[in-house]
């Protein structure tokens, strides 16, 4: 009779808890080969779990990014959304100021074809680099931050065909952020056998990813806040970093000495946001 109390005791618990769970909506994947969905994922479970809370996350379809900013201006599809950062939607939306690659986003690599290595190997300089066509996300502030450096781009609202015109030449590359790029590329081994990384010359740029969420939503904006914090704190959030299968490749940071670095402006980046704490922002050691 008194293990059953216990079992009963035990099974309310859980049903209590799960009842009790806070429901996150997040849009799903960009395409079935979206190898950093997980990571953003996980990084939302990690914040909850240091301020002990219960976290259910249901996944919302897929939509370009304008779409899901949208909704979740409205507060429909989704109630958090991961994106990089620019000074309208810092204006238009709540979000939790942590970086959440701490910057490595900013490090951009060139997913192309093969046959573009021998072209890559002869840019070390903006100018070289503003002679190919890349592609680039239509509503990503990255196509901004390229064109106002000067670069030529080639927007596109579908994540998928970007690595489609990068394989076919119809852009000379893909630039991605350093901390995405491996991780696409090895998902795609079977239908673009020939898709690299090319990472000897990495283009920069400050630019942070953030959570962003509802204005109005200032408890999922605390708990988040709060969260990451408790994360960065006691080191679980460099940890999460060097094991996930999306990012531990990128250490020891070091390994990226030997790349020319291009550095170009973010002219639409909070000139206020302090980019050399340490605390929340890394960098490759140049």
């Amino acid at each position: 009779m008194q293990h059953i109390l216990i079992l009963f005791c035990v099974l309310l618990f859980t049903i209590t808890t799960f009842s009790n769970a806070q429901t996150i909506k997040v849009r799903g994947p960009q395409s079935k080969f979206d190898s950093t969905h997980d990571y953003y994922v996980g990084l939302l479970e990690l914040a909850y779990r240091k301020i002990n809370k219960p976290l259910t996350i249901k996944l919302s379809p897929y939509m370009v990014q304008q779409r899901a900013l949208n909704e979740l201006k409205a507060g429909r599809l989704i109630d958090i959304y991961w994106a990089g950062t620019d000074s309208e939607r810092e204006s238009t939306l709540g979000f939790v100021p942590i970086p959440l690659v701490k910057g490595l986003l900013g490090y951009r690599v060139f997913t192309a074809h093969q046959s573009a290595t021998t072209e890559l190997n002869k840019i070390s300089t903006l100018d070289q680099l503003k002679t190919h066509r890349l592609c680039q996300g239509a509503h990503w502030p990255d196509t901004d931050i390229m064109i106002a450096a000067g670069l030529n781009v080639m927007p596109n609202a579908i994540y998928e065909n970007m690595f489609k015109q990068a394989y076919s030449g119809r852009c000379f590359a893909f630039p991605r952020g350093i901390n995405e790029a491996h991780s696409e590329v090895l998902s795609r081994t079977k239908s673009m056998p020939e898709l690299i990384v090319y990472d000897k010359v990495i283009l920069h740029y400050p630019f942070p990813m953030y959570f962003f969420i509802k204005k109005s939503n200032e408890t999922l904006i605390a708990d988040v806040t709060n969260g990451l914090n408790k994360a960065i704190e006691d080191g679980s959030f460099d940890d999460y970093m060097k094991n996930h299968q999306s990012t531990k490749h990128l250490f020891p940071l070091s390994k990226w000495k030997s790349s020319t670095v291009i550095r170009i402006d973010n002219p639409f980046l909070d000139p206020n946001r302090d980019i050399n704490n340490s605390k929340y922002w890394v960098n490759l050691g140049h």
